[in-house]
């Protein structure tokens, strides 16, 4: 069954809203909420290649990255399913390892798949494609 324009509206609407708070999340060094962001089946692929879990990236968000800044370009929402939406759309993180001052750029271009669990948006699958 197709989804309607008003559904597809919201569920847009609500998966913009989850992101924005990912991206503020990183920033603010909240791991608390980046869990519940995430599914517990993430699949999270840095810009690097290296794959993640949702447990393994939590580690590496909180011990080794640090997160400086992070904005998102226009962003296309595609809803398939009222329980699916997948986002993609340029990204920019500043970030630099916790153990260095060093801060680097990081321009990509980022899919994402958010699933609606238990009546909340969760992102279960994140691929990063680093841009020059």
């Amino acid at each position: 069954m197709a989804v309607t324009e008003q559904a597809r509206r919201a569920i847009e609407a609500a998966v913009l809203k989850q992101e924005a708070r990912r991206c503020a999340a990183l920033v603010a060094d909240d791991i608390a909420t980046l869990a519940d962001l995430m599914a517990d089946d993430l699949v999270h692929v840095h810009t690097t290649g290296i794959v993640h879990g949702k447990e393994q990236l939590l580690e590496h968000a909180g011990r080794v990255l640090r997160f400086y800044g992070v904005r998102r370009g226009d962003l296309l929402v595609r809803v398939p399913t009222e329980t699916v939406a997948i986002v993609t759309g340029p990204m920019t993180n500043l970030v630099g390892r916790r153990d260095t001052n060093e801060k680097v750029e990081v321009n990509s271009f980022v899919t994402q798949v958010w699933a609606l669990e238990n009546g909340a948006w969760r992102a279960v699958s994140f691929q990063a494609v680093k841009q020059a």
